[in-house]
């Protein structure tokens, strides 16, 4: 897993989603307060801090070249797809990349 020197912010949300399975159920545990505007999707999400601390470890040991503040900012798109069930994985067990990674040779017919 490597970032480029200058990643953009979908670059580490794809690392993210490769990399770092979350269970919603398991998020949804953690929150300490969340709000939806249209109804239909959480837009913000507040966690306890001792959780917060723990998600914030957990992003930047997946991109430790990364400002925090960046990472923070991604961490918090990828956790509000999760939540809402956005997205390109299909489920907590059967996880999916977006793009293949730089280093597998595609091969067409």
């Amino acid at each position: 897993m490597s970032l480029p020197s200058d990643p953009s912010v979908f670059d580490i949300l794809n690392v993210f989603w490769c990399h770092w399975f979350l269970s919603r159920d398991w998020l949804v545990s953690l929150i300490a307060t969340a709000q939806w505007m249209d109804g239909n999707s959480i837009d913000w999400v507040e966690f306890l801090p001792a959780s917060h601390s723990h998600l914030m470890q957990c992003a930047i040991k997946l991109a430790p070249s990364i400002s925090a503040t960046k990472v923070k900012q991604v961490m918090f798109v990828y956790i509000l797809e999760v939540l809402n069930g956005d997205g390109p994985m299909l489920s907590f067990f059967a996880p999916r990349c977006i793009h293949t990674p730089h280093n597998v040779k595609v091969q067409w017919p």
